[in-house]
């Protein structure tokens, strides 16, 4: 969702007449209930899932065409959607994050022709999270979603005064879960009143979670790390004032390697020394089995990764695209395969990232000896030689996401360094001027 509020982005949409946001009626509403997206709610078009559209583009010279276009649901969060464009250009496919699980894309139809043949995919776009040696296999969704229930369930048996916390990960993703655990516990997830009123209007959310802390025992209404314990193991709940022993569940992906997940329902979980914070497998990307059924399954001509996992670099990836890529008799039927421009590595682009993360290591050496240095000294040699407004808003985000949290134990490096990529974005937007 950041891109949205990239200045080049909003110049297309303000100068172009013909230039609009298509996305699913969900997505629509998520973006009108958020307080950060006004500058692009009266260029909003809804497209409509399970049903092909006719979408009419146009290109500089006025001359139009007309591009079929299919949404279709990507397993990812609510309102998530992968892209389907047919037209003069070919079939082209851009599935976004999304988890389907082997055999899930057979099920889709707008993958096949009328007579069930698998249409031709011209060029595939796809997201390579985990298309990683590392993230063989993921348990399915029902499964962590039945060990996680199962957690909840044997420690509210176990006291009147235990509660739940449930960890997440990010604003959005844990949907499935709330949904899953209000259905088969009888009992919803508080929310915070920012994140419920952005629910309550979505049918297949709002009657899984509350804005009311006191009608239930399980909590979701802080976000990322918090919460942190006194040595007695209680807890305030902000929400009630309230001391409870809470037992935390943090579903997640990135800590289940091969070596931890060995696709048994034991190796899903993962219990820390306190006895009381979980780690349960549960993925919203594909696993490396997943996506190597998904592309063989489709056998697109073309192949670009919209993501270079975790500890790979981009000659890895491609690699391993190749070996997901062989089908056929011979190199002749071997897709073209290429790494986007714009690939992200843990949810920036990549240069940036590799920035971010060496002005955070000079940033924590400076602090240890006491002495704090900008972030232009520690990362010098490494930035672009050559600005625009994209480099400066792509700071300005960074620089948000950097912003420490309350208890955050590195807050003071955090702080210097969001205040250095503050002030680099507002010397690049006078710069490119």
């Amino acid at each position: 969702m950041r891109g949205l509020r990239s200045n080049f982005f909003l110049k297309r949409l303000d100068h172009e007449a013909h230039v609009y946001l298509y996305c699913s009626e969900i997505t629509a509403h998520i973006l009108s209930s958020e307080n950060t997206f006004s500058e692009v709610l009266h260029k909003i078009k809804v497209l409509p899932l399970g049903v092909s559209s006719i979408v009419k583009i146009l290109d500089h010279n006025g001359s139009a065409e007309d591009v079929t276009v299919s949404l279709i649901p990507t397993g990812h969060c609510p309102g998530a959607v992968m892209f389907l464009f047919e037209g003069e250009m070919g079939r082209i496919l851009y599935t976004g994050d999304f988890r389907l699980c082997e055999g899930d894309v057979s099920r889709f139809r707008q993958f096949h022709y009328l007579d069930g043949t698998v249409k031709v995919i011209d060029k595939l776009y796809v997201d390579t999270t985990f298309l990683s040696r590392r993230y063989q296999r993921f348990p399915s969704r029902t499964a962590s979603m039945s060990i996680l229930c199962n957690l909840i369930t044997s420690w509210l048996h176990e006291g009147h005064d235990n509660d739940i916390y449930i960890q997440t990960a990010a604003k959005y993703g844990s949907e499935a879960v709330f949904i899953a655990v209000a259905k088969q516990l009888g009992m919803k997830i508080h929310v915070n009143d920012t994140t419920y009123n952005v629910y309550k209007n979505i049918a297949e959310i709002k009657e899984a979670v509350t804005d009311d802390p006191y009608c239930t025992r399980i909590h979701a209404c802080q976000q990322y790390k918090w919460p942190f314990r006194s040595r007695d193991k209680t807890t305030i709940l902000p929400c009630r004032n309230k001391s409870s022993k809470l037992r935390i569940i943090r579903p997640c992906a990135m800590t289940f390697t091969s070596k931890v997940y060995d696709g048994s329902l034991e190796s899903a979980v993962l219990q820390s020394d306190d006895q009381e914070l979980f780690r349960v497998c549960y993925s919203c990307h594909c696993s490396y089995g997943e996506l190597e059924h998904f592309i063989k399954y489709l056998k697109p001509r073309q192949i670009q990764a919209c993501v270079i996992p975790q500890n790979m670099e981009e000659a890895g990836i491609l690699d391993l695209l190749k070996k997901v890529s062989r089908w056929g008799n011979g190199s002749s039927d071997m897709p073209l395969i290429t790494v986007s421009k714009k690939c992200t590595k843990n949810g920036i682009s990549s240069d940036m990232a590799t920035f971010s993360t060496t002005a955070l290591m000079k940033q924590e050496n400076a602090a240890s000896s006491g002495n704090f240095v900008v972030v232009e000294e520690a990362s010098r040699g490494n930035m672009p030689i050559e600005w625009s407004n994209d480099d400066a808003e792509i700071y300005r985000l960074i620089a948000e996401d950097l912003k420490p949290k309350i208890g955050d134990p590195d807050a003071i490096i955090k702080q210097n360094i969001r205040l250095e990529f503050l002030e680099i974005a507002a010397c690049l937007n006078k710069s490119v001027v």
